[in-house]
């Protein structure tokens, strides 16, 4: 009986998502954002930019890089805006909503979570490789210099501190024209990684479309962008 109304409870979650999210367009800078409604790990409906009259900083995460591995960068991405979340308050200081979202289910979190020490392994990995070719010293320099942190201390007690949403059926990822089932090497059902800022009145103020997967504006970036733009 329970598995009859958990089941009820997707399909109804789904319907509603789809009803909401009918006019979904790719979108440029000054150009207004469409309302979109996306669920959180809990069924939380969330609509964005909404009515709460505050600006949206939305990041769309790749996602996974194969069936069985998550997208390391997207993960030290996250990391580091909670981080920078703690240190300048920029949901405080800029009036702003801070959304990460996944092109999957919303019982993929739990997996997710469990794949940040691996994640963050792997990018210690290439800021660090044993006897490496020339390549992978340039690499490793690059990594020192984009991905400076190890955040192992974040670990031990990971919380999740900014909320992640869902798009199960990818309506809104596709609809904005993220949504790819091979891209940046690799085939799987993933997102290209691409950043919203959205101010009050629904305009996109700024837009990362990524042309490869480890071009992402860090943290430093956007909180300086922010400042300029609000």
């Amino acid at each position: 009986m329970k598995a009859i109304v958990t089941l009820f409870a997707f399909n109804l979650l789904t319907l509603i998502l789809l009803s909401q999210n009918e006019h979904i367009y790719p979108v440029q800078v000054n150009e207004k954002f469409p309302e979109i409604t996306l669920s959180t790990g809990d069924g939380e409906l969330i609509s964005i930019p909404g009515k709460s009259e505050k600006n949206t900083l939305l990041i769309f995460l790749r996602g996974k890089v194969t069936p069985q591995v998550w997208c390391p960068i997207c993960q030290y991405q996250y990391l580091e805006i909670m981080v920078a979340e703690d240190k300048e308050k920029i949901r405080e200081k800029f009036n702003m909503d801070i959304y990460f979202v996944l092109p999957y289910k919303a019982d993929s979190l739990e997996n997710w979570v469990k794949a940040f020490p691996k994640s963050l392994q792997t990018i210690n990995g290439w800021k660090n490789p044993d006897n490496p070719t020339e390549n992978q010293k340039l690499w490793a320099d690059y990594c020192h210099e984009f991905f400076p942190f190890d955040f192992e201390n974040k670990l031990a007690n990971l919380e999740l501190k900014l909320p992640v949403l869902f798009d199960p059926e990818q309506i809104v990822s596709k609809g904005l024209y993220l949504f790819e089932e091979e891209w940046g090497g690799t085939k799987v059902a993933q997102n290209i990684p691409t950043i919203f800022m959205i101010d009050k009145n629904g305009i996109v103020r700024f837009k990362y479309f990524s042309q490869y997967t480890n071009d992402r504006p860090d943290a430093k970036y956007i909180i300086k962008y922010l400042k300029n733009m609000l």
